[in-house]
């Protein structure tokens, strides 16, 4: 596979820790033919310098600077500009497999699907993969099995998509959880997708994320947007009936992130608490979910979160 050329996209903000190990994981595959584009996000640690360094020992790593936007401008701007046949995106400080590519492009060059995915794991096993012996699932059923295997199906990292299903497929620019509304939304435009039962993609749990991180107003916003631009994206006549399904699962699945999210935190609860009910009564409200849809637990945390205000 020669001619075939993966566009690697990393978005990079404040990660000099762990931005070597990232960079050297990609540039050291054994499929080679790749552009690797990394966007400077508005770093002010030593990312910058790093990046430097790799771009002029590397000629496939190509920078890209901008002020800070985010990720889901980061992967924009790298889009628009990214050659490749095939797209892959890793986090600034995540690692991949050595045969990462070489695994998952024989794969879709024996299935012919237009997605496969990995399985992400916290530290792979770097021992060696046999591809004449390459293993694959195909799933005629991309939505429907993505929404039961949560995990997976809801990252954008650890997949290698055919470019031309995503490039006029832009993220949400301004939020967190920006991965799974995009995914949800591409899986239901295709008809087929593999994946394979390697653990490739190493994700870090050292660093902060976002949903670990503190949680604020502004997240509780953010999981909004993205259900309400899903909503919109089903309402779509040729999509509508995979609504009641999305609705149930995908959404059902956000809100408990974050009403469990607005449970467990313990700064600024009052704000936080009153913006969570009076979105969730404007988005019932709009119908984009049902009480009756949410899990037992849920429920049960969104009682306990009324009751602890009304006690002060």
């Amino acid at each position: 596979m020669p001619n075939t050329k993966i566009s690697v996209i990393i978005p990079v903000y404040n990660t000099e820790k762990y931005l070597e190990r990232c960079l050297q994981s990609v540039l050291r595959q054994t499929y080679p033919y790749m552009e690797v584009l990394c966007v400077n996000d508005g770093s002010t640690d030593g990312s910058a310098d790093i990046l430097a360094h790799f771009a002029a020992k590397d000629s496939r790593l190509k920078v890209l600077t901008q002020e800070n936007k985010g990720q889901s401008a980061a992967r924009n701007a790298a889009l628009k500009i990214a050659t490749g046949d095939y797209v892959f995106f890793v986090d600034a400080d995540d690692f991949i497999h050595p045969q990462t590519f070489e695994v998952l492009l024989n794969a879709q060059q024996q299935s012919g699907a237009p997605v496969v995915a990995t399985i992400p794991v916290k530290n792979y096993d770097a021992a060696p993969i046999d591809v004449t012996k390459l293993q694959y699932r195909m799933h005629k059923n991309p939505l429907e099995h993505i929404l039961q295997n949560e995990a997976s199906g809801s990252v954008i990292w650890n997949k290698l998509y055919k470019r031309e299903c995503i490039q006029n497929r832009p993220f949400i620019e301004g939020i967190y959880f920006e991965d799974w509304p995009w995914v949800t939304c591409l899986f239901a435009d295709i008809e087929t997708y593999a994946d394979v039962p390697y653990a490739l993609y190493g994700y870090n749990t050292e660093n902060i994320s976002t949903m670990r991180s503190n949680f604020s107003v502004r997240k509780i916003g953010d999981y909004v947007t993205g259900i309400r631009a899903v909503k919109a994206y089903f309402a779509q006549p040729q999509r509508q009936n995979l609504w009641p399904m999305v609705r149930k699962i995908r959404i059902g699945a956000s809100l408990k992130h974050l009403i469990n999210a607005v449970y467990h935190n313990q700064n600024e609860c009052a704000a936080q608490d009153k913006f969570l009910f009076e979105n969730l009564k404007q988005m019932h409200k709009e119908k984009c979910f049902y009480y009756c849809e949410l899990r037992f637990k849920v429920l049960m945390r969104l009682a306990k979160i009324g009751f602890r205000n009304r006690r002060k």
